[in-house]
């Protein structure tokens, strides 16, 4: 069971999402596909991605040494903190699995998508770890442009320091690229879908040999990671015909209660494993 977030936070996120809400697709009259259709083009409001974030662990805490970390990257326009959308997910993992703490990425998180010294926060804290914690696992976690930030960690981690990262949780990549083995939809399950990222779709329209972030077919194929696109994210599945500036889909992964215990699972049955993989 996931836990029971503060009712004020929810109180706020309810009114922020009740925008993209898809009371529709439980409407006796209407067909899932066209309720899909209708949700995929709703516009979200981006209220909820300034509400006040907070650490889980007390940053003394979260930089010492454990038995493994919890390392969220936040959107754009996310306040320093635990992202919104990962906050019940690690709060939960936290509590079943002892000896954790959670650390959020230090970086700007700005439009400007410059993601370098959040990287580099990453790095360090992986590599750091390698001499003076040996042994200490990690889970990342990236939302939206923090998605895009784990997926250049990924492409620069070493195979000593791979070997720690036991889980990947990506949601509103805008970076997706299609025919990936951890490609998921909201169920968890394998996402065969030909779309793309907004941003791979962007970047190719520009230039066809355009070098974009995705991960290699090692770490793709490992079972590390989920890359999930909710329907009607327009940030990890691009849809010209949405003109929304935030789609409704891409501020809702910490609602759909699919998205939050399948992500629970993965990362407790990995983090739980013993041996290096």
């Amino acid at each position: 069971m996931l836990p029971t977030l503060r009712l004020s936070f929810l109180a706020v996120l309810a009114t922020c999402a009740s925008s993209f809400a898809r009371p529709s697709i439980f409407a006796r009259d209407t067909s899932l596909s066209e309720a899909l259709e209708t949700f995929e083009c709703r516009c979200g409001t981006s209220e909820f991605l300034s509400l006040p974030h907070a650490n889980i662990t007390a940053w003394e805490k979260a930089k010492q040494c454990s038995s493994y970390k919890l390392i969220d990257a936040r959107g754009t326009a996310e306040p320093q903190g635990v992202s919104t959308v990962f906050y019940p997910l690690i709060e939960n993992i936290l509590a079943n699995i002892s000896g954790g703490v959670s650390l959020p990425v230090e970086y700007p998180a700005g439009p400007a998508q410059n993601t370098t010294v959040g990287e580099d926060f990453v790095l360090n804290t992986i590599n750091e770890g390698l001499y003076h914690c040996p042994g200490q696992k990690y889970a990342l976690f990236g939302y939206s442009q923090g998605a895009t930030l784990m997926l250049r960690v990924l492409n620069q981690l070493d195979r000593n320091a791979l070997s720690l990262v036991k889980s990947v949780i990506l949601v509103g990549n805008p970076y997706r690229t299609p025919g990936k083995f951890s490609s998921v939809n909201e169920t968890g399950q394998r996402d065969h879908s030909n779309t793309v990222g907004m941003f791979t779709h962007s970047a190719l329209a520009a230039n066809t040999n355009a070098t974009i972030p995705h991960l290699s077919s090692d770490i793709d194929r490992s079972g590390k990671v989920l890359d999930y696109c909710l329907a009607g994210d327009g940030v990890c599945s691009y849809n010209p015909a949405c003109s929304c500036q935030i789609p409704a889909g891409h501020l809702s992964y910490g609602l759909v209660d699919t998205v939050q215990t399948t992500a629970f699972e993965h990362v407790v049955s990995r983090i739980s494993e013993g041996g290096y993989n």
